[in-house]
């Protein structure tokens, strides 16, 4: 607010420094301690409001409490004070923001840190429900980022809303804004005070409110981070609480699959209409959260009804068990060779490029293709990728090095998996050849390197496994987070799905590929094809791709059946002008692996994290 009278003066000992934002009840400012020399917050109360009578004393009343609470995700309170017409409370300013910051444009976060945020959250709420104090007022806004710790979360304005709740006489209507004060617009006896979009059935309906009330307002925080939008919308305030009161959200994986089972069960049961079938505290809120956190295979974790406790479920082991060994250490790759623009040859890495065996009878000129749906720049156009396929299941021949074996292991449906690469027991590829290097994962990194002789060639990596991991069935999404290091910015690397190879060694999938420039391609890699791979469409990332070397992305392919759509860092990536959408209308593929894709030359990539989500 460049015209605030406040800024640049001194409220009480504390000089206003700038504006950090404007509430429904407030204005929120950073200021400065000159005794204690530190930086703090100041919340001054709207004028409207604190000229209500008797207002100041129910102010300095409430605001004692919350001064006694002391959590590490809970926002100190230093002061409260008057000056002249304005009442302020002083607080600790935490710096990084708040969660909405984080939720603007309606990107979902990532599920674990959703979960991580909330469990925070709902700890602290414990925290204050043992000592008599309900926060009623329970949203993003109200929850500051740490500046130190950017996974850190506090919860600020405890029993805040507290005070402007005095009478339960009469239903107010309610402003077109959603969010309701106190204004010479609404009746002056059965205020109902707080953000539409965050309130509980009892709220709304003018019912005494406990603990669960809390832990819905927690529920649809979670669903918004989850989902990006907050489970019930509407034109009108009126619309929307009757929504909180009447209907029932769709499930957080239908609109985000890659969201794990458990914690969209979680999600349902804090957004219960009646308190008795929510969790009956925040406590027990966070012990499912916790285990969510705590469980590699959060998709097969049991989901106690209500009031079970969580405490008592049985949690899947972290380590391996006698009946689940690791896979062998030897896992397969396949490098796709890139020849020149006019010439394509499939050759085997560890031959020697004149001694290359054609698999399609010969080199090829790559003809014009046939007009697609979109224009595609020339350049890719004339670009012909081809590929050198080895193949190494199990433990790799001594004297064929680089040739594949067979896979004496059965491969059945596909079964949900999370790998954060914090140790190598998935026996992932861990080698040095043909160009490539593949480190042994560990704390948290698969590192991929390619050097100067990979000129034009990409690598594909299934799943070191594939008994293991099965086939993809017809719906699943597929979540690569992913970083460039080092190289051309310009050369790609990805992910890929349905990915299989037949007996002579062809290999078929689709591939969702970007590069640090900021650009992307979705492709399909069909032997019988005559340009290798095909583009099927090609544009610029969304905003939320972080450019350049070194940022980490997190992309993923959400398949249905030959219908797919993609996202990066939560936002979907557009693929036919308007639509987020598209149909392969020819010879689609199923079944297959999922895979990870890197190129070169001279170019490093870390990969942190892949899940495969099921619904």
């Amino acid at each position: 607010m460049e015209n605030d009278s406040l800024i640049g003066t001194q409220l009480g000992v504390y000089n206003i420094q700038n504006s950090l934002g404007v509430g429904g009840m407030a204005l929120v400012y950073k200021a400065y301690d000159p005794r204690l020399l530190r930086d703090v917050a100041i919340k001054v109360v709207l004028p409207e409001i604190s000229d209500q009578e008797g207002f100041r004393q129910r102010f300095e009343q409430e605001i004692r409490l919350s001064a006694q609470l002391e959590h590490h995700n809970i926002v100190r309170v230093y002061d409260v004070g008057n000056s002249g017409k304005l009442t302020y409370l002083v607080m600790q300013y935490v710096g990084g923001g708040t969660l909405r910051d984080q939720l603007r444009g309606g990107r979902p976060l990532e599920p674990r840190k959703a979960a991580r945020y909330a469990l925070q959250m709902a700890r602290a709420l414990h925290y204050a429900h043992t000592r008599g104090i309900i926060h009623r007022d329970v949203k993003p806004q109200n929850m500051l980022v740490s500046a130190s710790d950017p996974n850190e979360l506090l919860l600020s304005d405890f029993g805040i809303a507290k005070l402007f709740n005095t009478s339960r006489e009469e239903t107010l209507t309610l402003p077109p804004s959603g969010v309701l004060v106190h204004s010479r617009e609404l009746t002056t006896t059965g205020q109902m005070v707080g953000t539409a979009d965050y309130m509980a059935p009892e709220q709304i309906n003018m019912q005494p409110v406990d603990a669960r009330t809390d832990v819905y307002a927690l529920g649809i925080v979670l669903y918004q981070m989850l989902t990006g939008q907050v489970p019930f919308q509407s034109s009108s305030a009126v619309g929307l609480l009757y929504q909180q009161l009447h209907t029932v959200p769709l499930s957080v994986r239908e609109l985000n699959p890659t969201v794990p089972e458990l914690l969209a069960r979680i999600t349902a049961k804090a957004l219960a209409k009646d308190p008795l079938a929510r969790f009956q505290s925040a406590e027990e809120m966070a012990q499912a959260l916790e285990a969510v956190l705590t469980s590699p295979s959060v998709s097969n974790y049991p989901f106690p009804g209500a009031g079970e406790d969580y405490s008592t479920v049985p949690r899947p082991s972290r380590g391996l068990t006698a009946n689940n060994a690791p896979p062998p250490p030897a896992s397969s790759f396949y490098g796709h060779e890139q020849s020149s623009p006019t010439a394509i040859s499939v050759q085997k890495p560890g031959l020697h490029p004149t001694t290359a065996a054609n698999v399609t009878g010969g080199s090829l000129v790559a003809p014009v293709l046939p007009p697609a749906r979109r224009k595609i720049p020339l350049s890719y156009i004339m670009v012909a990728i081809v590929a050198a396929l080895v193949i190494v299941f199990g433990v790799l021949h001594p004297s064929i090095p680089g040739l594949s074996g067979s896979n004496p292991h059965p491969v059945g449906m596909a079964t949900p998996f999370t790998e954060n690469f914090q140790s190598n027991t998935r026996g992932w590829l861990a080698t040095s050849m043909n160009g490539l290097t593949a480190n042994p994962p560990g704390n948290g990194k698969y590192i991929l390197a390619t050097d100067a002789s990979v000129t034009n060639v990409t690598y594909f990596f299934p799943h070191p496994d594939p008994s293991a991991v099965g086939t993809l069935p017809d719906k699943f999404t597929l979540t690569v987070q992913m970083m460039q290091n080092s190289g051309d910015p310009g050369v790609f690397y990805g992910l890929a799905f349905r990915f299989r190879e037949d007996s002579s060694n062809n290999v078929y999938c689709y591939a969702f590929v970007i590069n640090s420039n900021g650009h992307y391609h979705l492709w399909k890699f069909d032997p019988n094809a005559p340009v290798k791979p095909t583009p099927l469409y090609d544009a610029q990332l969304p905003t939320t791709f972080h450019t350049g070397l070194n940022q980490s992305n997190t992309f993923q392919a959400i398949v249905q059946g030959n219908k797919f759509s993609f996202m990066v860092n939560g936002m979907p990536v557009s693929l036919s002008g308007s639509s987020q959408d598209f149909t392969d209308p020819s010879s689609p593929y199923s079944g297959g692996q999922p895979a990870l894709l890197v190129s070169g030359p001279n170019s490093q990539f870390t990969v942190t994290q892949v899940q495969l989500a099921i619904p």
